[in-house]
């Protein structure tokens, strides 16, 4: 893999985070959010629309969802396109904050818009409640994901599968492990799951299910922390991409966007982007010229408002597209 080009798409002093990718009819859509922070109530859903992936231009916006009661602003948040036959759906989450401004993160609501012509949205519609549905796919001519919650106090975030017959009523299949976000991917005899674990060493957990989907075993670790786990397929070859946490210390400055091939357990770096900070959160999609683009937020071009204190979800973040050569 070579980089080809990197376009800086969003400097405008928010913190841009969150990305998403996709081909529909024949143009590339991307969905990212904007705030102050990387959480506060601030949150607002941002779609832009591309004809060869280096010019954008912003078509829908969306803040403030009121869905769990009057008077609660909330962050939106980890959208993820699904791109169907005839419709894109947007998926996303919603958490909303008290009126003294804390965070309510069991209130969560998970939600779906759907455009059948890639400029007109429906309205959010609720489809679950305290999950977060971690980027839906289609198999099999239906719906999965896996999800996570969190367990009463003190217990961990747990991750769940989720099937869906229409991608709008779903329910648990049952548990795969301790864990946050989780990409999912279909195998010849049920799913495996790259579970982000929060646990130092916080390394990346490999389970996986039979076709029965219920009864999930650890297969591997890959020994580093990467979080925000995405997954590309490439000529049928597994491709992660995620933010990769260098050994302790910890430090922002040290953080990477990378991409690794998976082969079994293992993951094999090819690729490090200009990063670093508060980054990451992929988005992909292959192209009809045989590249791939890549989606992703950074801190790496930002110069620090307050270099003396190391919280970058405080500081202002950029968007990024990157045209990666394959071959």
């Amino acid at each position: 893999m070579k980089i080809q080009w990197i376009e800086k798409i969003v400097a405008d002093g928010n913190h841009n985070a969150f990305t998403s990718l996709t081909l529909f009819r024949g143009r590339y859509y991307l969905v990212f959010r904007k705030g102050v922070k990387h959480s506060d109530d601030q949150g607002t859903q941002v779609v832009m629309i591309s004809e060869d992936g280096r010019q954008w231009n912003t078509i829908h916006e969306k803040r403030g969802l009121i869905k769990v009661g009057p008077g609660l602003a909330t962050d939106y948040r980890d959208s993820a396109f699904l791109a169907l036959a005839d419709e894109l759906r947007l998926y996303s989450f919603s958490t909303p904050f008290d009126s003294s401004g804390d965070p309510l993160p069991r209130e969560i609501e998970a939600t779906v818009q759907v455009s059948r012509d890639g400029s007109t949205w429906s309205e959010p519609e609720v489809i679950s409640q305290g999950i977060v549905q971690w980027k839906p796919i289609f198999w099999k001519d239906q719906f999965w994901c896996a999800g996570y919650h969190r367990e009463p106090h003190p217990n961990p975030s747990v991750v769940e599968l989720y099937h869906s017959l229409d991608g709008l009523t779903w329910s648990s299949k049952g548990r795969i492990a301790v864990g946050t976000e989780t990409a999912l991917v279909p195998t010849e005899e049920g799913f495996r799951a790259f579970v982000r674990t929060k646990p130092e060493p916080r390394h990346l957990e490999i389970w996986e299910c039979g076709k029965d989907f219920s009864s999930w075993k650890k297969a591997g670790v890959i020994p580093k922390a990467i979080q925000a786990p995405h997954i590309q397929f490439i000529d049928g070859a597994c491709y992660l991409i995620g933010r990769e946490l260098e050994p302790l210390p910890r430090n922002s400055a040290r953080r990477r966007t990378k991409i690794w091939k998976i082969e079994e357990n293992a993951a094999i770096e090819l690729l490090e982007l200009p990063s670093c900070g508060d980054t990451s959160y992929a988005g992909t999609v292959l192209t009809p010229h045989g590249t791939m683009l890549v989606s992703y937020y950074s801190q790496h071009e930002i110069t620090d408002p307050n270099p003396l204190v190391d919280n970058p979800n405080s500081k202002p973040a950029d968007l990024f597209v990157a045209s990666i050569a394959l071959h």
